[in-house]
């Protein structure tokens, strides 16, 4: 298992906890779309929006 975050192309440590819940979390998410093959590498890119005041 390998899980790794950027933040502005910074790499964030993990622990072993949080690593896993995000790793099973994306995981279960993926299953539960039925996909047409199994997810070997996911890749997730978030892109922050300023808050509107």
């Amino acid at each position: 298992m390998k899980v790794q975050i950027l933040v502005n192309g910074k790499e964030v440590k993990l622990k072993d906890f949080p690593k896993r819940a995000l790793y099973n979390m994306v995981l279960g998410f993926l299953k539960s779309l039925k996909l047409e093959e199994e997810p070997k590498e996911v890749v997730l890119k978030l892109e922050v929006e300023e808050e509107k005041t």
